[in-house]
């Protein structure tokens, strides 16, 4: 029984062990379950708030199978790619490469990427916007996702933000700074505040090329650019950037600048001013404008300098005249002007060409400069004229004209000084007027007159020499200013008061066989003015070609005139035309105008060229004479024997006759060597088969030895002098080829 109590004892204790075993049991899994529960609904809670931040980001998160099918979106990335629900999008999208990517390589290269990293990080690729397939730009991030136990790929899930504007604003940003790589100047902006330097904020690529100075190194000193400014230039730059409680303005200068090479440029610079926080930032632009500035100073100076010497040319003269006679009126000085002619420069022009005499005038501007002071104008206003101007030159007339007088007698004894010319040894002088003046009697221009007709008073007492205005003793010149006026008012009416006579030209039987048109002026006042009175007026003054134009003219009309008389028809007219006029390019037009107008042969006109006139421009007279040789002009070489070249031109250009001197002539009954140089000439012109013409024949002992060494035609007053059209006609009639043989008049 003990035993059975005991056992029933022990079964009792186990039974109870075992329900509290159970009841333990169930409480911990009750509690554990409660623990669960709420581990389940936490994590469930936790999942639910990722879910909901995930689909609140602003980027756009997915979860895609390797094999390009999305299978999770979040709202961005559903709106990202045009679409309303993920479900919309996850059933539209099959293939992300071939549907997703512009490049599909691109898709390629993400998962090479992916199989060898195991991630992507921003990664730039440009897409569609799937639904409406915009184009636009991306950065994705993504990791690869396996199965720990089997290392599977399951998939990959990643973010994506769009960047379209970022890459469209890098993409200006780039083309902007193309544009500044290649725009010639500098786009800049700087700040400057008051009481502290200035800041360099920003400097396009342009600035190292324009100022040699690298962008950086001027930024971390401001005045890396100013400093190379002359200290002139860079006030501009103190009075534009003063802080001086005054507004701002904009501004646009230009200066110098002296780059690190040491050469200078000229540098254009424009800002606009902005007012932040009591700073002032100007935004500018600088450009290279050395070019234009360098053209600008040299039209300047072609405007103001003569290119030839550097001398200020007649127009900065002028400009600096009427200065000094503003000056002396204002000041009550005296002022000088000294006009200067150089003598005898047209021969050596015309004999050694315009080579030699540039040097000559460029050799006299450096001797004028040397003999007056630093602050006198030294100019050159014309061909050979040169002025000095002494500003300044005393308080009183007295002192001026002491003054002027001296520097007068140094220019000239400047001016007898030898000029070595290369192979010419030169011997010059110069003729001067001298005027004082006092701002207030007469105008700049008058000045100018009245020293000009001073020199021209030098001139005719001799040349080589100094002459004071003197109003009583300038009457000739003013009455020969006079006689300019008068000779442009008729050439302005046709040349009504001008008219040709007409000296004959005689063969070896005393016959009439040409004639030479000489001009003459019927004055009201001064009555007959022969040629040498008004021409070098015509020449001086630029009225020559009107002057030529005129006798061509007159000369066509006179030989239409001759064809109608039977005893004049065959008879051929010689005119003498300048330099000026064969320089004219309407000269062959004009006579080809004239010879079709009025249905006359070339051959009937003759045009007389000096050997002077050979001398100016070789190349151009040669063609103009080869030109008037088409229209079949005869072509004379007109006093021949008083130039240099004499046989070249008679053996390269188209002459037809050669006219001897008159100096020779006149002397072959006195001269032997007058008499041998004339029969060379003879025999030169009849074995170059030109006719030979003998001028200013006077006696019969000189036509009997022209006449005996092959002379073919003779002129001068042994025949007769020039006359009116109809005493020549009346004369040409008497020694007619048909009329019987006349004696020989005087």
């Amino acid at each position: 029984m003990q035993a059975v109590l005991s056992t029933a004892s022990e079964l009792s204790a186990s039974h109870l062990w075992l329900v509290t075993a159970n009841f333990i049991l169930s409480v911990l899994l009750g509690m554990w379950m409660l623990r669960f529960r709420r581990l389940y609904f936490t994590a469930r809670v936790e999942q639910s708030n990722t879910d909901e931040l995930i689909e609140n980001l602003s980027e756009g998160i997915y979860r895609s199978l390797p094999s390009g099918r999305q299978i999770k979106a979040n709202r961005a990335l559903v709106r990202l790619n045009g679409y309303e629900t993920e479900r919309e999008m996850l059933t539209s999208v099959s293939d992300i490469a071939g549907e997703w990517y512009v490049d599909p390589d691109r898709r390629d290269e993400f998962m090479r990427v992916m199989e060898r990293d195991g991630k992507v990080v921003d990664f730039v690729s440009e897409i569609y916007r799937h639904k409406t397939r915009e184009r636009i730009w991306i950065t994705e991030s993504a990791r690869l996702v396996r199965d720990k136990a089997s290392g599977r790929t399951l998939y990959y899930e990643g973010s994506v933000r769009e960047i379209t504007e970022t890459v469209k604003r890098l993409k200006l940003e780039e083309q902007f700074s193309k544009l500044m790589r290649e725009v010639p100047g500098s786009l800049f902006q700087c700040t400057v505040t008051p009481g502290k330097p200035g800041v360099v904020d920003y400097l396009s690529p342009g600035f190292e090329r324009l100022s040699g100075i690298p962008a950086s190194a001027q930024v971390s000193n401001w005045r890396a650019f100013l400093d190379r400014v002359p200290d002139d230039d860079r006030k501009l730059y103190s009075r534009v950037f003063a802080m001086d409680g005054a507004e701002p303005q904009p501004f646009d200068m230009e200066h110098r600048y002296v780059c690190p090479l040491g050469n200078q440029k000229w540098i254009r610079v424009s800002a606009t001013p902005e007012i932040r926080d009591g700073s002032v930032v100007w935004h500018g632009y600088m450009s290279d404008v050395t070019l234009r500035k360098n053209n600008q100073i040299a039209v300047e100076r072609l405007a103001y300098f003569d290119t030839l010497t550097g001398l200020p040319n007649r127009r900065a003269f002028l400009d600096r005249m009427a200065a000094a006679v503003e000056s002396c009126r204002d000041g009550g000085v005296r002022s000088a002007l000294l006009f200067i002619d150089l003598d005898n420069f047209k021969s050596l022009n015309d004999t050694q060409g315009h080579d030699v005499g540039d040097q000559y005038l460029v050799k006299v501007a450096e001797r004028l400069q040397q003999s007056v002071g630093a602050n006198d104008l030294v100019a050159r206003i014309g061909g050979d004229e040169f002025v000095v101007l002494l500003a300044g030159a005393g308080a009183d007339e007295p002192a001026a004209m002491r003054r002027a007088i001296t520097i007068g007698n140094r220019l000239i004894a400047a001016m007898r000084q030898p000029f070595d010319l290369g192979t010419v040894n030169h011997r010059a002088s110069a003729s001067i007027g001298v005027v004082v003046f006092d701002g207030v009697s007469a105008a700049p221009d008058e000045v100018l007159k009245r020293a000009d007709l001073a020199m021209y008073e030098a001139k005719s007492a001799g040349r080589d020499n100094l002459a004071i205005y003197d109003p009583v003793s300038m009457s000739r010149e003013a009455e020969r200013y006079k006689l300019l006026a008068d000779l442009r008012d008729t050439l302005g009416r046709g040349g009504d008061q001008l008219e040709l006579h007409y000296q004959p030209l005689m063969n070896a039987d005393g016959r009439v066989v040409a004639a030479e048109a000489l001009i003459r002026w019927n004055h009201p006042r001064h009555g007959l003015i022969m040629p040498d009175r008004f021409i070098p007026l015509a020449e001086q003054f630029g009225l020559i070609c009107d002057v030529g134009t005129l006798v061509l003219a007159r000369a066509a009309q006179t030989l239409v005139r001759w064809r109608r008389d039977r005893r004049l028809a065959g008879l051929s007219l010689s005119v003498n035309l300048s330099v000026q006029c064969l320089q004219n390019e309407e000269l062959v037009p004009g006579v080809a105008k004239l010879l079709e107008e009025h249905a006359l042969p070339g051959g009937l006109l003759t045009v007389e060229v000096t050997e002077h006139v050979l001398a100016r421009d070789q190349a151009m007279i040669a063609d103009r004479m080869y030109q008037l040789k088409e229209l079949g002009v005869r072509l004379a070489l007109d006093d021949f024997g008083t130039g240099y070249s004499s046989l070249t031109y008679l053996k390269t250009l188209p002459f037809d006759e050669v006219k001897i001197d008159g100096s020779f002539v006149a002397d072959i009954e006195t001269t032997e060597s007058d008499r041998t140089l004339v029969q060379t000439i003879l025999a030169m012109a009849q074995t170059l088969g030109l006719i030979a013409v003998a001028e200013r024949v006077e006696t019969r002992h000189q036509e009997a030895f022209l006449r005996a060494h092959g002379c073919d035609r003779f002129q001068g007053w042994l025949y007769a002098k020039a006359m009116p059209e109809a005493g020549f006609a009346a004369f040409a009639a008497a020694h007619a080829a048909d009329a019987p043989r006349a004696a020989l008049t005087a």
